[in-house]
């Protein structure tokens, strides 16, 4: 199990740190990311490649989330931070246009792994998937969502905010979760403690 959490940065973007064992303990007094230090790792090594997005989203150990008032600010904002160094974007469901946005990212860069969060219908999983999407983001698990994804290459990442969540969302087959930023706070010690939640990098 792997898990990112989300560090606002400003009303456009928010951006969502990856988690092993190895960078819990290294991050985890860290202050939350601002644009400036963020920075794609240089790490290239994983013993966990479940899929080419998730061999990815664990180099670069960042998800930007983009949030938008139309489909031109998203795609304007979305080119920006791929030039910037982004390799994986997360487009939220409420932004304008975000099917066609996202199908019209993944073919200008199809290097790139795209997605799009807060999905909370199965129908809305197959679209964005049809669209050109490598992973989808729920605020909470969906079991239809998790089920829909289970033998494909799109990874699914369920919202957690106690154990209880995190745990049933590792027995239902979710790879990675996402973990609110006072969430991590709180539980910091369990995720280093726990060997079911993270894997030894």
């Amino acid at each position: 199990m792997v898990f990112t959490c989300t560090f606002p940065c400003n009303p456009v973007f928010q951006f969502q740190r990856l988690f092993t064992r190895s960078r819990l303990q290294q991050h985890h007094s860290a202050p939350p990311l601002s644009p400036s230090n963020l920075k794609p790792s240089s790490s290239s090594s994983s013993s966990h490649h479940y899929s080419h997005t998730f061999s990815l989203i664990q180099d670069s150990a960042v998800i930007a989330c983009l949030r938008a008032n139309s489909a031109e600010q998203a795609m304007e904002a979305a080119r920006a931070a791929v030039n910037g160094g982004i390799a994986v974007l997360e487009i939220v469901r409420s932004t304008p246009g975000v099917f066609e946005v996202l199908q019209a990212l993944a073919n200008e860069y199809p290097t790139k792994a795209f997605g799009v969060g807060t999905v909370l219908t199965a129908e809305d999983a197959k679209t964005a998937i049809k669209a050109g999407a490598k992973f989808l983001m729920s605020p909470a698990t969906v079991n239809d969502i998790l089920d829909d994804v289970r033998d494909t290459d799109v990874l699914y990442m369920p919202g957690v905010m106690t154990p209880t969540e995190i745990y049933s969302a590792h027995n239902a087959g979710a790879k990675i979760v996402k973990v609110a930023y006072d969430t991590y706070q709180q539980l910091g010690s369990l995720f280093l403690t726990s060997p079911w939640l993270l894997p030894r990098a």
